[in-house]
């Protein structure tokens, strides 16, 4: 039985947001496909349109140099430029993945916070140290009814992080896992 079962109050097989996945040392949660298809569709979307924007950058030398004011190569260049740039940021910002995954390693005293693609491709790792960690909340107030996220403040005091987002139960009950196996590793 893995970390989460030891809980006790969501069984394995009714997780509907979070998706629990062994780790070989501790435990990982993340966001499941289907809640967070929001997410997959607007990736889609996105890589879609930086494709088109790179493909207007090549298309729009066809066009009559008639169309265009003032010197047409250079015209033509300036725009093959700037559609050539925001197709390529469109489409990084697409494939930076946009569903989250938390890690707890016991032995290292970290937190793994990961963003995963569509392919669920972990792009982009950061390590929280729990000396850095000043707090662990589940927050109700800006999702919508029913659903929650595991937040993290800092001690540097920049930004919170935002390391699950799912239904108040299941985020609650990784919220108490969380919360028991840190105090545990503390001690140890």
């Amino acid at each position: 039985m893995h970390a989460l079962g030891q809980l006790g109050t969501i069984d394995d097989h009714h997780w509907d947001t979070l998706q629990p996945r062994p780790s070989h040392a501790g435990y990982c949660v993340r966001e499941t496909d289907g809640e967070f298809r929001h997410s997959s569709i607007k990736e889609t979307l996105l890589r879609f349109i930086g494709v088109m924007f790179v493909l207007s950058a090549l298309v729009q030398w066809t066009f009559p140099n008639a169309n265009f004011v003032g010197d047409p190569m250079m015209s033509k260049s300036l725009l093959s430029i700037a559609f050539a740039l925001i197709g390529m940021a469109a489409y990084r910002f697409a494939m930076k993945g946009h569903r989250a995954e938390i890690r707890f390693d016991g032995k290292s005293r970290t937190i793994v916070l990961c963003a995963l693609n569509r392919r669920d491709q972990q792009k982009g790792a950061r390590k929280l140290p729990l000396r850095d960690i000043t707090s662990i909340y589940v927050r109700r107030t800006d999702m919508a009814a029913g659903k929650a996220a595991l937040r993290i403040r800092l001690k540097s005091g920049g930004a919170e992080l935002t390391a699950l987002r799912g239904d108040l139960a299941e985020v609650e009950a990784v919220h108490a896992l969380l919360c028991s196996k840190i105090r545990k590793a503390q001690q140890g």
